[in-house]
């Protein structure tokens, strides 16, 4: 998710946790540490870009440094000594509840959370919510900022927080629920446009959990539909995307194409250009927020380009790069009707 977001959450778990034992301090560092997993990014500058995309949410979005770091932080915030109530013990705990609960939210976006490592790659993903939503945000929000406004004594203040967690709790898990239904929907259209679908894929479109976007894979073709829960029908309107992955076949044993694979989980696009070979990682869609249909003139979001050694036998490296945001400027009113269902 985004930071706000990870810094609002780990606010609202750390007084949750502490809040009645030390006040402020306990939303304070719960928020600071709501950022600790993230922190893995300081390492990108010594990093290629082909290195960067496997480290990021990586070991420090493991369940092993849920386990193993709590107290060592703990420890640490108990040398500070700002309040006998809570020795390292009861620190170590909101630690561990931050680092979870970080963990957790991130897994529920579409980019994908190395849960597993060191042991494993596997990228885990459930594609319940946008990296982005004021649904979910909003009322952690507004739960944390009136208890810390209030004595950490009164009922009041474990309830207000306890309120924002509980709404935005709820929210979530209702993604899940949109998600059963909404994957129910394009499984059935696939049967009833007689798409030979090879697997498929399913993500919140931004902002919200009531508009979605379906990738379905047959062959070497990736059909794109959007779906909203209010729309007057089930029927999706599809379109197609030839997925060309001739152009990177001589390439797949070069590590660079083989992360990228990795990290799209096969869902992808690529464009040969004058500048170059393209990489188009599907999964976080089109500046248009495919609102535009077949149009092609939109710009794919996340993008990479290819590098080459001298004689082109071997791809290098890539650079990542995204469209102008310009393009999108006018499209969040066609989104907004779009979820209303029209």
């Amino acid at each position: 998710m985004d930071t706000i977001t990870q810094i609002t959450l780990g606010a609202a778990v750390g007084e949750a946790v502490l809040g009645r034992r030390i006040g402020n301090k306990a939303p304070l560092w719960g928020a600071v540490l709501g950022v600790v997993p993230d922190l893995d990014i300081l390492a990108n500058p010594f990093l290629t870009e082909a290195q960067q995309i496997v480290a990021h949410r990586g070991i420090t979005h493991s369940i092993l440094f849920c386990l193993l770091t709590p107290p060592l932080f703990g420890w640490l915030l108990a040398q500070l000594k700002w309040n006998h109530k809570a020795g390292w013990k009861q620190w170590s705990g909101l630690v561990f509840w931050v680092f979870s609960t970080h963990i957790f939210i991130d897994v529920c976006t579409s980019y994908g959370t190395q849960v597993f490592q060191p042991f494993s790659n596997y990228a885990a993903s459930f594609n319940s919510i946008f990296i982005i939503d004021p649904f979910y945000t909003v009322p952690l929000l507004g739960g944390i900022l009136v208890a810390l406004f209030l004595n950490r004594n009164l009922h009041k203040r474990r309830w207000a927080n306890y309120l924002g967690l509980g709404i935005s709790s709820f929210y979530l898990l209702m993604g899940f629920g949109v998600k059963w239904h909404v994957n129910t929907v394009f499984e059935d259209n696939s049967r009833q446009q007689n798409m030979a679908v090879d697997r498929y894929m399913t993500t919140p479109a931004p902002l919200t959990i009531f508009l979605w976007t379906g990738y379905l894979e047959s062959g070497d073709d990736i059909h794109v539909g959007l779906y909203s829960i209010f729309d007057d029908d089930q029927e999706i309107d599809f379109i197609t995307l030839p997925r060309q992955s001739d152009l990177i076949a001589p390439y797949r044993d070069d590590l660079p194409v083989q992360r990228l694979l990795w990290f799209s989980n096969g869902y992808y696009t690529v464009e040969k250009r004058p500048d170059g070979l393209i990489f188009s990682d599907l999964r976080f869609g089109r500046s248009d927020l495919w609102l535009s249909g077949a149009n092609p003139s939109s710009a794919y979001v996340w993008n990479y380009k290819l590098e080459f050694n001298g004689d082109s036998t071997q791809v290098t490296g890539f650079r990542h790069f995204e469209p102008s945001f310009d393009t999108r400027k006018g499209m969040f009113g066609q989104l907004f009707n779009r979820i209303l269902g029209e």
